[in-house]
């Protein structure tokens, strides 16, 4: 814990320091892309950061006796927060990124809260006020503009309108993650246990798929010029889910959530000294990251 801080400030700076973390893991992700770096091997460098960072950790703090007992159902939530955010989450905002950048991918993330509240509408059958209707409208409203913007060419919006998809379904991933990890996190309040578990889960996947299909040239660009970038992607996201997990550990999953979810005005920020100036965000984008930031609040605060 950081010192002379109340556990609700700490775990308000670990949940921006996370916010932080991910805006440079998508920043990164796309200058990868760019480099010609595929989703198989950002799944890899993604999931293989995790193992790197946390496993050894884990094992020197079950070494010198400071890790609580390892339930097994928490260990089984972080496996399923691993399968759902480093695997699932990370291939579809992979493939949003490819098609819409950085800045918008980053910027759904804002829909998190949304899918948050569905759940809780769906399965504990939480009612829906003035508020939360008011910040769905908002978000609706969000990515209308988002789409609206699009370049004019057909085929051109097509590709625009699948990017804010992946975006959506990798937002609805990454909250079902986020809800998992607190789950297992109640059973083992362990942050490096748990990201160690989860980059575990996503490497045991991937190698599983790429096996499966034979395709072992993920594995063989792992030390390619064109994986640099996305290994700092794997190391930002692997950051971010350590930093996630400690917000997690001190407040409620709402309130870690919406702080993550600053992530878009560090990316607004961060994208044109790291990508050029070319990539800097047109106005519609910072008017389209109000309204989801505006709707995520009120549905977060209601």
């Amino acid at each position: 814990m950081l010192p002379h801080l109340s556990p609700t400030l700490t775990g308000a700076l670990y949940a921006l320091a996370a916010a932080l973390a991910f805006a440079l893991w998508n920043i990164y992700l796309q200058r990868g892309l760019a480099h010609g770096g595929g989703p198989r091997l950002a799944l890899l460098t993604v999931a293989l950061s995790e193992v790197a960072c946390f496993v050894p950790l884990s094992l020197w703090l079950a070494g010198h006796g400071h890790l609580p007992p390892l339930d097994g159902r928490g260990l089984l939530w972080f496996v399923v927060a691993g399968v759902l955010t480093s695997v699932i989450g990370t291939y579809l905002a992979t493939q949003a990124t490819r098609r819409i950048g950085a800045v918008q991918t980053t910027a759904l993330r804002l829909l998190d809260p949304f899918f948050a509240l569905l759940i809780a509408a769906a399965f504990l059958g939480e009612r829906l006020g003035a508020r939360a209707l008011g910040g769905m409208a908002l978000l609706v409203l969000a990515l209308l503009l988002l789409q609206q913007r699009a370049v004019a060419a057909p085929s051109a919006r097509r590709q625009h309108a699948g990017g804010l998809l992946y975006a959506v379904l990798a937002s609805f991933a990454f909250t079902l993650g986020s809800v998992a990890r607190k789950a297992g996190l109640l059973l083992v309040p362990a942050a490096l246990v748990a990201g160690a578990i989860e980059g575990l889960a996503g490497v045991l996947v991937v190698g599983l798929v790429l096996g499966l299909q034979g395709d072992g040239r993920a594995l063989a660009a792992l030390r390619s010029a064109a994986s640099r970038d996305l290994w700092w992607s794997g190391l930002a996201a692997a950051a971010g889910t350590l930093c996630l997990n400690l917000a997690l550990q001190r407040l409620a999953v709402p309130l870690a959530v919406a702080l993550r979810n600053t992530s878009p005005w560090f990316a607004l920020v961060l994208i044109p000294p790291l990508l050029g100036r070319r990539q800097r965000a047109g106005r519609w984008i910072w008017v389209s990251t109000g309204l989801l930031t505006a709707g995520m609040l009120l549905i977060v605060l209601r």
